[in-house]
């Protein structure tokens, strides 16, 4: 499935869950609804690592994408985040 259908269904089954008076089903929408975000997790997790390897090898094969970066990076320095902003 494509993401924008992922995030509808999604979506649906967490108006469905919330909306059901059957605490069963609630339950399982809910796991279900859990599951699909771990999935699109690592999904977007393994695009996201594959998207820096590409950048880094366009860098080092690019002196002009390389400085670019350098700069950029100064900015930024050497940090680990677990809070992840939306641009």
């Amino acid at each position: 499935m494509k993401l924008s259908e992922i995030k509808i269904a999604t979506t649906v089954a967490i108006m469905q869950s919330a909306t059901t008076k059957d605490e069963r089903k609630s339950l399982t929408v809910s796991k279900d609804v859990e599951r699909q975000c771990e999935i699109v997790g690592k999904h977007l997790g393994k695009a996201f690592l594959l998207e820096c390897l590409t950048n880094a090898e366009n860098c080092l094969d690019d002196s002009k994408k390389f400085t670019e970066i350098m700069k950029q990076f100064e900015k930024i320095g050497a940090r680990f985040s677990e809070v992840v902003e939306l641009d």
